[in-house]
């Protein structure tokens, strides 16, 4: 077999040659995107080594010799481009064994019909030598099968390049680049193969094709080599930026958003199809603008509250800046970290150190002082300072602040047994009913003395699921509430009503009423108390105990009150048999 070389034979030699020492470098990768597209090059050498000979034979056998090589690489490179992509843009889980055989089906029955065309002449219908060029060449004659491999080459061209294109059109400025030197360099081989389809090529039968196939191969190299396309490909970037809990957004030296995360997406409730190219400020807002870290220095923080759903959040926001070659500055990454539930802990820590005051305040001077009080009157009448009849003359009082200091000590062990960690709610079914009438006993005399009247419209029996001991104290602070606002001939009812599984009772008094301004201060952690009609005394515990433990027992409460007029304290409770 002799050669006749000449310069377009030699052309493909040193380049198919230059393409297959790289293929060999990255297909000692053995896995990845690394080792398909060292595949794709290897491919793109075989079909120019092959065509550089074919194109330095001289008669019509040799030609076929080593076209039948060239259809190695002609016939795998859209299969296992297809693969590449598939495999770049993280769609890898598609490549089931069915789908991949179905792949390379049309190059395996390619290959065995371009291998045993002699007998069928189903892809060549007719082969010629052409003398008529600079050097000999092969003259064909498509047959029915050609047309069906060159409609599965466009096919998978096109379809890799849709899914490149879908899957990069978002990305940063960096991987935009990269997108458009891949697309370019898969657009080539496109280009001149449809050139050659259509007649127009060079001394009639010269295919350029492996020629755009080399330049493919050498672009795709440069984007490896110059922006190594391949240390983090976007699929693992995209990966690594959806693992991140915490928000990103990458900015340029204008301020434009050039990368972020799906979190910022959430952040901001920002639902327009891409970020890319949007003013900070137009996102964030200007008023967010200028509480984010200053361009200056390295890992600048400050923090931003952002109205979220209707709800207040607080992040602490990480800047730091990006540059090229380490001095020119082009842009900033902030972090976006939420830390709201710290906030809110940090607020909850004030309000329960301000309790703790409180309580201690309580301690010292409203439990002790009775106390003391009831003390030195028991030493004075010991020592005979204090007769016998004024003795008795102070019993009155002393039994009503007894009575006081025994409730506020009640409320303050059922405060802070609620405030222990691994508190026990025993929630069972009882008679609602038998509660209201066993606290009423127990406070009728208190409420008889100020000449109020408790009434209650609660005649049969009502089975709610809670835990008795906590909603007895509910009760019990709610009517003792009512009774130390109202006035003599006041009246207190309670009414209890049925309502989509659940018990609604409201304690409703014609007493004093409380101010708009003192409803707001009600269930906060900040005791908030007033005297009553007769200098009663509170602590400002009960309303919160009430709140804490109805929603232990899954019941909530609510407050109506008009100045002057009387109150409506109303809680609900889950009935008996009913979602539990």
């Amino acid at each position: 077999m002799t050669f006749q070389f000449n310069v377009f034979s030699v052309i493909l030699l040193v380049s198919g040659s230059l393409t297959l020492i790289l293929a060999f470098f990255l297909l000692n990768k053995r896995k990845g995107v690394r080792m398909l597209w060292g595949l794709i090059m290897l491919c793109a050498a075989v079909w120019a080594l092959t065509y550089a000979l074919e194109l330095a034979s001289s008669t019509l056998e040799e030609i076929l010799f080593w076209t039948n090589f060239e259809y190695l690489g002609i016939a795998l490179i859209p299969a296992i481009w297809i693969l590449f992509i598939l495999t770049f843009i993280g769609k890898g889980h598609w490549l089931t064994p069915n789908v991949v055989f179905l792949i390379f089906l049309d190059p395996i029955i390619t290959l065995l019909l371009v291998w045993t065309n002699s007998w069928h002449h189903l892809h060549y219908a007719r082969v010629t030598l052409e003398a008529s060029g600079p050097f000999p060449m092969i003259g064909l004659q498509k047959g029915p099968w050609y047309y069906v491999h060159t409609a599965y080459f466009y096919v998978m061209l096109s379809w890799g390049i849709y899914l490149f294109s879908a899957k990069l059109k978002h990305a940063d400025l960096l991987y935009r680049r990269q997108n458009i030197m891949v697309l370019i360099g898969a657009l080539i081989p496109w280009f001149v193969n449809f050139m050659y389809l259509v007649g127009i090529r060079p001394f009639k039968n010269l295919d350029l094709t492996p020629y755009a196939f080399i330049i493919t191969s050498l672009t795709i190299g440069i984007a490896l080599l110059r922006f190594r396309l391949f240390d983090i490909i976007p699929i693992a970037r995209e990966k690594i930026l959806e693992a991140i809990p915490d928000g990103v957004l990458v900015v340029d030296v204008h301020n434009r958003v050039i990368d972020s995360n799906p979190k910022i997406r959430e952040i901001f409730n920002f639902s327009g199809p891409s970020l890319v190219g949007i003013p900070v400020g137009k996102l964030l807002g200007e008023e967010y603008l200028s509480a984010l870290p200053p361009e200056t220095g390295d890992n600048a923080h400050s923090a931003i509250e952002v109205l979220v759903g209707g709800r207040l959040k607080y992040f602490a926001v990480t800047g730091t800046p990006l540059f090229e070659r380490n001095t020119v500055y082009s842009g900033r990454i902030y972090l976006f970290r939420e830390i709201t539930e710290l906030k809110e802990k940090e607020a909850n820590l004030v309000n329960l150190n301000a309790l703790k005051d409180r309580l201690f305040s309580i301690i010292a001077h409203d439990l002790r002082s009775p106390l003391l009080s009831l003390l030195d009157l028991l030493r004075m009448t010991n020592e005979k300072v204090v007769t016998e009849e004024e003795f008795h003359s102070f019993l009155p009082d002393f039994i009503r602040n007894v009575g006081y200091t025994s409730n506020m000590v009640e409320n303050l062990l059922h405060w802070s047994k609620s405030q222990l960690k691994g508190e026990q709610i025993n929630r069972t079914d009882f008679d609602f009913r038998e509660l209201v009438a066993s606290g009423i006993a127990q406070l009728r005399e208190s409420a008889e003395k100020k000449g109020v009247r408790i009434v209650s419209n609660l005649g049969e029996p009502i089975m709610v699921y809670a835990d008795p001991d906590m909603i007895r104290a509910v009760y019990r602070n709610l009517v003792s509430n009512a009774i130390k606002f109202c006035r003599p001939g006041d009246e207190i009812s309670i009414l209890a009503s049925r309502k989509d599984g659940r018990l609604d009772v409201c304690i409703n008094d014609t007493g004093s009423g409380i101010s708009e301004e003192d409803i707001g201060k009600l269930f906060q952690l900040n005791p908030f108390t007033r005297r009553g009609t007769m200098n009663e005394q509170g602590t400002g515990l009960g309303l919160l105990i009430c709140k804490d433990f109805l929603e232990k027992n899954d019941g909530s409460i609510r407050v109506k009150s008009t100045l002057g007029i009387g109150s409506s304290f109303c809680f609900d409770l889950p009935l008996s048999g009913v979602g539990h």
